[in-house]
């Protein structure tokens, strides 16, 4: 029998919003072994319809145009450049302000080698393993995700699990199975080595977003030197008073464009930069309010209708005859 630490507590959503609560178990010997009876089926049936096999991505990649020796060449360079600047986090002994160009750099480097090979990633799960492996993965889905009296499976079958696989909470609890099976590691951004320096130094928050000197998120335009405040979605704010900034107080902050004028939630131009006309001695005069619509025909009748009686006679001159 399992022990309870082999089990985690899964409490999410369905699509109606309603509470949903499962339990994800390690898989023991016996699932993997009845898994492994997906994992060849699949195996052989991505095979036979002519899925290629791991070893041979790379050479497909080259004849497709996909890969070449540049890009073999990029990836090398770039996981060079990822190791050196690593080690110079990791050893110190230079300037803060040195070290955190470095860090962000950093950053940079990891998305270029993220978006370098994010086709072979892609292709690597349409290969005969990587269908193989996903077959054997949902099965495991299907014997180890638990009602809540940890004993009965949540889905029937495959075909039960592919019928509820966009549920909030089955696509949780797939979530954390992988976690237990391949160990991954859910803080896996906050182990790298420039994400630990950014935030030791008060350079990022908890969410490995950039600050500033404040502790405020900000957007930092290396190229022009700029800094800009940021909510949490990640758009331009600046707040009306000094005390909203420091207490980041939403209901003082409101979005800007980068030249730090007013702008709608839609992005729209907020128009403020009106100034009254002057009389000739250069006193302001009064903008004229507008008066109120008048009330159409239509509306009137409307209103009416009811318990005025139709008159019939010829169109008022304002009126277009037809």
């Amino acid at each position: 029998m399992a022990d309870k630490k082999d089990f985690v507590e899964v409490n999410s959503k369905d699509n109606n919003d309603k509470d949903v609560t499962v339990f994800v178990k390690r898989p023991s010997t016996k699932e993997y072994k009845n898994s492994q009876i997906e994992y060849n089926k699949a195996f052989r049936e991505a095979l036979e319809g002519g899925a290629i096999l791991k070893k041979k991505l790379g050479e497909y990649m080259r004849s497709q145009g996909l890969w070449d020796d540049a890009k073999d060449s990029e990836e090398k360079k770039l996981l060079n450049k990822i190791a050196d600047d690593e080690g110079r986090l990791k050893k110190g002994g230079i300037s803060l302000s040195r070290a955190k160009e470095i860090a962000l750099s950093l950053r940079k480097t990891r998305a270029k080698f993220r978006t370098l090979i994010a086709e072979r990633t892609m292709l690597d799960s349409n290969t005969v393993e990587g269908q193989a492996d996903n077959a054997r993965f949902n099965s495991l889905v299907t014997l180890c995700v638990l009602k809540q009296d940890k004993r009965t499976p949540a889905f029937e079958d495959l075909k039960d699990y592919d019928d509820q696989g966009d549920q909030p909470w089955a696509a949780e609890a797939a979530g954390e199975l992988a976690s237990l099976i391949y160990e991954l590691d859910p803080n896996y951004d906050n182990t790298l080595e420039e994400n630990k320096f950014l935030k030791a130094y008060n350079f990022a928050n908890k969410e490995n977003q950039l600050v500033n000197e404040d502790g405020h998120p900000i957007f930092l335009d290396e190229e022009q030197e700029e800094e800009y405040l940021v909510d949490e979605n990640l758009r331009f704010i600046a707040y009306r008073t000094d005390e909203g900034y420091k207490n980041q107080d939403a209901e003082d902050r409101y979005f800007v464009n980068k030249e730090g004028k007013e702008v709608t939630e839609e992005g729209e131009l907020v128009e403020d930069d009106f100034e009254p006309f002057l009389d000739d001695s250069g006193k302001p005069v009064p903008v004229p309010e507008e008066e109120p619509a008048e009330e159409t025909d239509e509306e009137t009748t409307e209103e009416t209708a009811e318990n005025t009686p139709k008159k019939r006679g010829r169109p008022k001159k304002t009126e277009e005859v037809s």
